[in-house]
């Protein structure tokens, strides 16, 4: 029979588990959400030319189409973030991950003589849909206990690998239907994850504790002669008097995270710009790895889910900006080594090591910022992120006839080592994001 010191242990205990344990259901319905904008982005290198053929349309208009997309993602993604730190990330989360499903939907129904309605509908999912992915992943992190975020964002980045294999395969499955079907299908994506998250993932914990409201201010209580206060309570007013709290909120979420929290935003930006073109930089090389390009397309996608995990594993050990560090050097010297003609299995652990970066930069994010900028600060982030990758397909097409172009990557890898050198690692008593255990 149990006595009630070794019940209460045992209730101790499984606190103590529940608190390290991930939430897996949630963090999965916020994975849907964060990965469905794939469906925007990524169907169209495949659906583009069954849309061509079967329309007529001139290949002008989408490839304008997709470009317009793009940028206007970047404002999207700064707006979006910072109205999921204004107004919650449930809320801007489903309602932009809907918006990017309908207007998927609604370009599925375009006419034959429809192109500018097509062109439009992406245009303006790349807007709406901009800020969905940073506010997803803070929605997830912040569902998460501290000391299981890193599993959390190992689990992340992993399940977004799922959404463009979930992509191709509808593409493979529609091939001989209309393309109507398959955009209606990719359509699908976006609004069923938003049906899911809605009916199942609450509001951030975080989120509900910056905006819960002050105490109430007491009115000076009066005895006796009129004008003569309560002693007791007199001095405990000037002991802890009443401080005006919503000031700091008069400022919007993107002023309020340049200039309180500049210092370790600048060397993000410059951490995310780096890694997302120095990992897609050898996503878009495999023509340039050996002749084998369509094996070596798909060693490099693969190559990411064993960083995820190895990144995520050693941070225990290490912490986050070490790893980083680590991770960084790795990528460099393999890109230093590809850039020397090295074999094609160099270039495949290189991306490995990208996605490790990718998995830390993640972290690094998520420790860096309180909940009131968390969500701006991906998306400033991943603007930089964007604009960097840009350069990425043009530099790795250098790379296929002149393979010193990799240097240029190997030196973006070594400037995100310097920058999380700069990011001088944090004690975890003191770390508000986790990233501590595995």
């Amino acid at each position: 029979m149990q006595s009630d010191g070794d019940a209460a242990g045992s209730d101790a205990a499984s606190r103590v588990d529940q608190a390290d344990s991930v939430p897996w259901a949630r963090v999965t319905a916020c994975a849907g959400v964060y990965t469905a904008p794939t469906a925007l982005v990524v169907a169209p290198a495949l659906a583009d030319a069954r849309v061509l053929a079967a329309t007529g349309w001139a290949p002008g208009a989408l490839t304008l189409a997709s470009g317009l997309m793009f940028v206007a993602s970047a404002p999207g993604a700064i707006v979006g973030s910072s109205a999921a730190d204004r107004f919650g990330r449930r809320p801007v989360a489903f309602w932009t991950t809907l918006g990017c499903g309908i207007c998927i939907a609604v370009g599925a129904a375009a006419p034959r003589q429809g192109a500018l309605l097509y062109v439009a509908m992406r245009v303006i999912g790349g807007a709406v849909s901009g800020g969905t992915a940073p506010t997803a992943f803070s929605w997830a992190m912040e569902l998460t206990p501290h000391k299981a975020r890193t599993r959390a964002t190992t689990a992340m980045n992993v399940l977004w690998v799922l959404g463009p294999l979930l992509i191709a395969a509808w593409h493979v499955v529609t091939r001989r239907l209309s393309w109507r079907v398959e955009a209606l299908g990719l359509a699908a994506f976006p609004l069923v994850a938003a049906a899911v998250a809605r009916v199942s993932v609450p509001e951030s914990p975080e989120f509900l504790a910056t905006r819960a409201a002050p105490p109430p201010q007491r009115e000076p209580e009066v005895y006796g002669i009129v004008g003569h206060l309560d002693p007791d309570v007199a001095a405990a007013d000037a002991v802890a008097p009443a401080e005006p709290l919503e000031a700091p909120r008069s400022r919007s979420p993107l002023a309020r995270l340049w200039h309180e929290h500049r210092r370790p935003l600048v060397p993000l930006i410059l951490s995310w710009a780096c890694v997302s073109a120095s990992y897609y930089g050898l996503a878009y090389s495999a023509g340039a790895l050996s002749k084998r390009v369509v094996l070596n397309f798909v060693l490099l996608n693969v190559a990411d889910v064993p960083g995820y995990f190895a990144a995520g594993y050693l941070t225990k050990l290490g912490g986050t900006e070490p790893v980083m560090v680590l991770f960084s050097c790795l990528a460099g010297v393999s890109l230093v080594l590809v850039a020397l003609k090295a074999p094609a299995g160099v270039g495949i652990f290189g991306k490995f090591c990208t996605a490790g970066m990718f998995q830390q930069i993640y972290a690094m994010t998520t420790e860096r910022f309180p909940a009131e900028v968390r969500a701006t600060a991906f998306g400033v982030c991943r603007v930089a992120a964007m604009l960097a990758t840009f350069f990425a397909p043009p530099l790795a097409r250098t790379a296929e006839s002149d393979a010193a172009a990799f240097l240029v990557f190997a030196l973006m890898a070594g400037v995100v080592a310097v920058c999380a050198l700069v990011l001088r690692p944090r004690r975890a008593s003191s770390s508000p994001g986790g990233g501590g255990g595995y």
